[in-house]
């Protein structure tokens, strides 16, 4: 090959790839940015829906379902890692059990390295079997060199509670400070003020109870065993002895006297305790009281909460605490779990059962999304626009009427899909005049869940009509002139439209990704004429046509008029020499196709052109053509974006 052909062919092979991908979107004629519209979070929602495996569900990120809860964090977001592998795996009895539920291998436990998420692992190893690589325990806890995690109180108070003696060390302990009511053990502890020289070992090393007058060394008499809790301690005088300040609270004396933690107090002090925002009492009361034999109860520690969470019109919340039993979404603590709800025609975003874990003060992942029931019909169609069948009412939910203003009246002109409660999807002809400039909102009006053709017809009992106050046409549009290319409009509704069994959106996520095939059967439907030269139907009608491949669509089709419509921006699909296809009215309605992987109903195309007969009927015996919406998928998800906050 010379090299002018090379020139010549890559220079045609980037103009098809401007073609096919540059695509600057309108909205009213106003331009909008389209850097938006080629986002990271729109590729990753494409790939989330398209997902063989388990999906991440704050990234949409999609990775093999067997690297979920195998103890190694493969989704950005740690959601193949959380409690709820607990519920989702179980593990075979020759594997380790992660502490929230992951498998790893055995041999992986007590081998110093973090290979559950949690660290479960390694936190209950036996002293010097292992040293630990990193942390893992909570803000308020201390990590012993074994891995164990233990109270931060109970890090250098003279008592032992690491199992490997970590947390009573100089290394541990040297740069401690103590206030000057403590004790100050040589290596850092701090214990109690009347440590010195009590007869009792309250410092590991005993150096509270060395050079104590007398010149002797007093040996000390008993030492004491480390308590996960500090003991009911009783004065001299029959009084309490003040506790510490629990952390990230404190407690005052109702009395409003100022008294330092470890000094004593008499019988009848009442101690109140309060919390730092975003804390809560573990106990139900907020008052101890000095008694004759000590403290009336356990002083309360402040434990974290989690974000509150709210029932709203289409999510209900219940929270759980770490007993199961039910308790206020605005009082979680660590363990406790939030189950989610949609209401009717609603369901989660990622389709999958919506539990969330409260731990170290945040939810696992974001409360999840309910969004409208896509895509799904109500009732059975009767299997078979020009000879279809008649749909049985609220068969496609999604299907909507396009209404302009003539005269006095509203005349059903053309077709719609809907795919929000604010959006609904058609064809530029419809809505725009020969140059592409909208028409003005006030002359068009929907309805949705209707079955009969005119405008709020009696017996439509449960249809909805809205007024528009947006036109949104794509810049490309300008009509015939143009070939009919970029035929895709959006009308965003003024009222919001209430989802039933017979008004509920058709389904459009990761459209990209779902590719149609020769064997791919579609359905369309339409109020438009049912005889070629004939009136438009009173009734709803649907018809079943093929989706036909660019080669047997331009064989079937004459050249000359192919040539000039079947663009990059549309297929190909209907029937050859049967009489049925669609017709006059019948534009803008959406062929949908059925995903085998889910079972609901997808929008792939917009009635867009039809081949004309002799200039004046539709020609019943060829395919027609239909915009390709995934070509325009960006748009679409912008406009979505844009205009369905409720």
């Amino acid at each position: 090959m010379s090299d002018i052909c090379l020139v010549k062919f890559f220079l045609c092979f980037f103009i098809l790839i401007i073609l096919d991908v540059i695509d600057v979107p309108v909205v009213s004629g106003n331009y909008l940015n389209s850097s938006l519209v080629t986002s990271d979070f729109l590729r990753t929602r494409r790939q989330a829906r398209n997902c063989a495996g388990f999906t991440c569900s704050t990234t949409g990120e999609c990775i093999e379902e067997e690297k979920r809860c195998d103890g190694t964090v493969d989704c950005r977001d740690g959601s193949d890692e959380f409690n709820d592998c607990k519920d989702a795996v179980q593990c075979p009895g020759y594997l380790f059990v992660c502490d929230y539920g992951a498998c790893i291998d055995e041999d992986k436990k007590c081998d110093g390295k973090k290979d559950c998420r949690d660290n479960s692992d390694e936190a209950h190893c036996v002293a010097g079997e292992v040293a630990k690589e990193e942390s893992n325990c909570k803000s308020d806890q201390f990590q012993c060199l074994s891995g164990q995690c233990i109270s931060l109180d109970d890090k250098c108070n003279g008592q032992t509670n690491c199992v490997d003696k970590s947390d009573e060390t100089k290394e541990t302990c040297l740069n401690m400070f103590c206030p000057g009511y403590l004790f100050k053990c040589d290596y850092g502890a701090c214990v109690d003020g009347y440590a010195q020289c009590n007869g009792v070992r309250d410092c590991v090393d005993n150096s509270d109870e060395e050079g104590c007058p007398g010149g002797e060394e007093v040996k000390p008499t008993t030492e004491r065993a480390p308590t996960p809790t500090p003991p009911i301690i009783i004065g001299p005088d029959g009084g309490c002895k003040l506790p510490n300040h629990p952390e990230n609270g404190k407690w005052t004396i109702q009395s409003g006297t100022s008294v330092p933690p470890g000094q004593n107090v008499g019988v009848n002090t009442l101690l109140l305790y309060f919390c730092d925002k975003g804390y809560k009492l573990s106990t139900e009361g907020n008052l101890v009281a000095c008694l004759d034999n000590g403290w009336s109860g356990p002083h309360p520690t402040c434990l974290q909460l989690c974000p509150p969470l709210y029932t709203t019109a289409v999510t209900k919340v219940r929270c759980f605490g770490k007993d199961k039993t039910e308790i206020k979404c605005d009082e979680a603590t660590d363990g406790s779990s939030a189950k989610f709800e949609c209401a009717t025609y609603y369901e989660p975003a990622d389709r999958q059962i919506s539990i969330r874990y409260c731990w170290s003060g945040s939810w696992n992942l974001p409360a999840p999304q309910c969004i409208p029931v896509c895509g799904e019909k109500t009732v059975s169609a009767t299997p078979l626009i020009v000879n279809g069948g008649t749909v049985e009412k609220g068969n496609y939910p999604w299907v909507t009427a396009i209404f302009r203003h003539n005269g006095e009246i509203f005349l059903n002109v053309c077709g719609g899909s809907m795919l929000t409660q604010k959006v609904i999807l058609t064809a530029a002809h419809c809505v725009a005049n020969e140059y592409g400039h909208a028409l003005d909102p006030s002359m068009i009006k929907v309805g949705v869940g209707k079955f009969y053709n005119e405008y709020k017809h009696p017996n439509d009992t449960e249809a909805q009509y809205s007024d528009i106050v947006k036109v949104i046409v794509h810049t490309k549009y300008k009509g015939d002139s143009q070939r009919f290319s970029s035929d895709i409009a959006f009308l965003v509704t003024k009222d919001v439209l209430l989802l039933s069994k017979v008004v509920q959106p058709v389904c459009f996520s990761n459209l990209p990704n779902i590719h149609l095939t020769v064997r791919s059967i579609g359905v369309v439907t339409g109020w438009g004429y049912t005889e070629a030269g004939k009136g438009p139907s009173p009734e709803l009608k649907e018809i079943s046509v093929p989706f036909k491949d660019d080669a047997t669509c331009n064989t079937e089709l004459p050249s000359d008029w192919a040539d000039k419509y079947n663009g990059y921006d549309k297929f190909c699909a209907g029937h050859y020499n049967k009489s049925i296809a669609v017709c006059q009215g019948d534009s803008g309605g959406g062929l949908v196709f059925q995903n085998p992987r889910d079972g609901r109903y997808y929008v792939h195309g917009i009635v867009s052109v039809g081949r004309k007969l002799n200039n004046v009927g539709c020609d019943i015996q060829v395919s027609s053509l239909y915009t390709k919406v995934a070509v325009h998928y960006d748009l679409l998800e912008q406009v979505v974006s844009q205009y369905t906050r409720l």
